[in-house]
């Protein structure tokens, strides 16, 4: 087994917890497992301490690895050298120690809602284990526990992003297993790192939506088919597929949906960014049938009645200072166990009735391509 130990993350207490904690407990329930113990030393370093294991791993036995970090530590191992690229097609089980701030993969594994269940299926000296560590503790070994007591794994997707410029040529590319985003999100996480020295807790997340509530951007977006939308009122999923005109004309194959956006993203695997922020809950909630889909929710300032267009938000600061409390109210409905899905704006564009156009646009979908216009 590889641990992988990101002594940076979150609070920087992982490395001591995977040492004084984990370790010894490998050590009496893993029979005999060889462990290579490796400290990060700087960002990108858990991606490629990840591709030398694989590379040197022999035939027969699936290669382990253990992730101690957050969710960025997880990130770089999707992006290391030859796992990225696909060259280096060895499949390694993961096994996750949440030390990061969010730990948005690991809440949605091991979500507050289905403790009770994991923890009836473990046996009794894990069990006794497990009740000698203080609550907090004993919550970050869930996925340890999971390993030790040769529980059915999960499959993990990822996505692939490129970033393409005018020319059409690709300048940037990158995998992602947790979130892609753009808009109010993308610049909450930006903020949110000029806070870390600050802010080191999770609190710092808030005070960057704070900061950018009031940012949109004007972009278009193609949706390819086939996806889903969600209808709140069916509370069901409804497929949509390209129109019958597609077939003789390829560039039917895409739906455009027009900005301005107040919040863009799709998630890969999770259902929430926080252990109680459940941003995406229908992937847990009303799961698809196959693991093949990301789960893209939007926000159109322009679906809210009180507003005469979409044109409107260029330039115009007192239309963005108008949504800004809708929006905050917006993402503390993610806090109430997902309740922002099916909210619905009134008439006069409160956000509390049921008469008009939902809040949040929800889609499954397999591919989309943002493309900015105008300045954002």
């Amino acid at each position: 087994m590889l641990i992988i130990s990101n002594p940076y993350s979150g609070d920087k207490s992982g490395d001591k917890f995977l040492r004084e904690t984990v370790v010894p407990l490998l050590e009496r329930h893993g029979n005999g497992l060889v462990m290579d113990f490796k400290q990060t030393n700087g960002p990108g370093h858990a991606g490629e301490l990840a591709s030398d294991y694989l590379r040197s791993h022999g035939t027969g036995n699936i290669p382990i690895i253990m992730v101690s970090g957050g969710d960025t530590t997880i990130h770089e191992v999707f992006n290391g050298p030859g796992i990225a690229t696909s060259s280096i097609k060895t499949k390694a089980e993961i096994i996750l120690v949440p030390s990061g701030t969010a730990n948005a993969m690991y809440h949605s594994l091991f979500p507050p809602s289905r403790v009770n269940e994991f923890l009836g299926g473990l046996r009794e000296e894990l069990i006794n284990d497990l009740k000698a560590f203080p609550e907090e503790q004993g919550a970050k070994l869930y996925s340890v526990l999971h390993f030790l007591d040769n529980q059915r794994t999960r499959n993990l997707q990822s996505t692939r992003t490129r970033v393409v410029g005018p020319d059409g040529g690709v300048i940037h590319e990158v995998v992602s297993c947790v979130v892609v985003s753009t808009s109010l999100h993308a610049s909450i996480l930006d903020v949110a790192e000029e806070l870390r020295a600050e802010h080191p807790g999770i609190e710092r997340f808030k005070i960057a939506a704070g900061r950018s509530i009031r940012q949109w951007s004007q972009a278009d977006v193609k949706i390819h088919y086939p996806y889903h939308i969600y209808d709140s009122s069916s509370q069901q999923f409804t497929l949509q597929t390209p129109p019958q005109e597609a077939a003789d004309n390829p560039t039917r194959d895409v739906s455009i949906y027009s900005g301005p956006y107040a919040y863009f993203l799709t998630t890969t695997n999770v259902d929430r960014l926080e252990m109680q922020f459940r941003i995406t809950p229908l992937a847990t909630s009303l799961p698809v049938g196959d693991d093949e889909w990301m789960e893209l929710l939007m926000i159109r300032p322009s679906r809210d009645p009180s507003f005469s267009s979409a044109g409107d938000w260029e330039g115009n600061e007192g239309i963005h200072e108008q949504f800004a409390p809708k929006m905050m109210q917006i993402l503390q409905g993610a806090y109430q166990d997902g309740a922002h899905v099916n909210m619905k704006y009134s008439a006069t564009g409160g956000i509390v009735g049921d008469e008009q156009n939902t809040v949040v646009e929800y889609l499954r979908v397999r591919e989309w391509t943002w493309l900015p216009v105008g300045p954002s």
